[in-house]
């Protein structure tokens, strides 16, 4: 790893897709790459599952019995404990109004089958790390404020004994 890198290995990544077949190819593909994969059938399976693992990325088909992955992201994305948790639509619907509505739903990039490995690499890695510098960003600004707190409560402090 270069210096100024940022390491995302042992990511956890989950795979939400009702063909196994597709959610195999992905699992050895990512799993080559360090990262730590599960994989689900159904989106209903999904949100049960996500609040429990807290994926740091989710790969998501669009076309599913039951509950299509448009109505899966919504749901992530409307719940507080999973809405940062990017999502990268993975299906084989290519059509502009498709790729449309998954953005509408909040999902965080989209990719059509039958895809190129490299590529599906080079997506996740770019959205692991912009979520791994959010997360460092957002504890520095936690930080910041604390410090801002504590510096303010010594100033008026200082300022009822002067």
């Amino acid at each position: 790893m270069k210096e100024n890198e940022i390491d995302v290995s042992n990511a956890k990544i989950l795979i939400v897709d009702d063909t196994p077949a597709n959610i195999d190819i992905l699992w050895k593909m990512l799993e080559t790459e360090g990262y730590n994969i599960s994989g689900v059938p159904n989106g209903q399976i999904a949100l049960e599952l996500v609040s429990k693992i807290q994926p740091c990325l989710i790969l998501l088909d669009v076309m599913m019995p039951d509950m299509d992955g448009y109505e899966v992201c919504r749901r992530l994305k409307a719940n507080p404990v999973t809405e940062h948790i990017p999502v990268i639509f993975i299906t084989a619907k290519s059509e502009p109004r498709d790729i449309v509505q998954a953005f509408s739903v909040g999902g965080d990039d989209y990719i059509t089958k039958p895809f190129y490995q490299d590529e599906v690499k080079s997506r996740i890695l770019i959205r692991l790390r912009l979520r791994k510098l959010l997360h460092e960003n957002m504890k520095l600004i936690e930080d910041l404020s604390e410090k801002n707190r504590l510096l303010s409560k010594e100033k008026a402090k200082k300022n009822e004994f002067s």
